[in-house]
């Protein structure tokens, strides 16, 4: 099947502010691999559907739940949707917008992640050094928004090392909690 605007997802929760936070349930008889397609929902942007929304999808056929993010909304309005919310690195590279769970691992190359705009993290937002062993420097740095009000760069540099920042829809972070000694600046 395909996505039919005559069965929109529907809105069950405003976001507050403007951007991501709001909750949607979309009912198909399409799988979640079908509707995980790029821009299958294509009058996302009329929905009012942004980067960072919830949408719960619920497989019709199967009896399913499962949880999902917006991704990305085209200028042509098509939404995609994301069930990925842990990313890992192992080089230098963009953060996807919408996960939640980002694990830097390299024992021995720094990881330069750049995340392009904190409200699309909003929410819990967990930054995790998985490497086995070394000291390498990673580096997340945000290009909207900030960690904790000033702080745009979190530095880890030994494994297990761990940052938990609450993000807001506008971006503004607090944090949580600083497992080991990432550095902020």
């Amino acid at each position: 099947m395909a996505y039919s605007t005559s069965f929109p997802a529907a809105l069950v929760s405003q976001r507050v502010g403007a951007d991501g936070g709001a909750i949607f349930i979309y009912k198909s008889a399409d799988t979640i691999g079908d509707v995980l397609a790029v821009d299958y929902i294509s009058d996302g942007f009329d929905l009012g559907l942004k980067v960072g929304d919830i949408v719960f999808v619920i497989d019709s056929t199967n009896t399913k739940v499962d949880r999902a993010v917006v991704s990305a909304v085209t200028t042509d309005g098509a939404a995609t949707l994301s069930i990925n919310e842990t990313q890992e690195l192992t080089a230098s590279g963009a953060v996807t917008p919408g996960i939640t769970i980002l694990e830097l691992n390299h024992i021995s190359v720094i990881i330069a992640a750049t995340v392009a705009d904190a409200a699309a993290h909003a929410g819990l937002f967990i930054i995790n050094d998985t490497s086995a062993s070394g000291t390498a420097a990673h580096t997340v740095t945000l290009t909207a928004g900030t960690f904790d009000g000033s702080n745009t760069i979190a530095t880890l540099n030994a494994p297990g090392e761990q940052l938990t920042v609450f993000f807001d829809d506008a971006g503004n972070g607090i944090i949580i909690q600083n497992t080991g000694a990432v550095a902020l600046s």
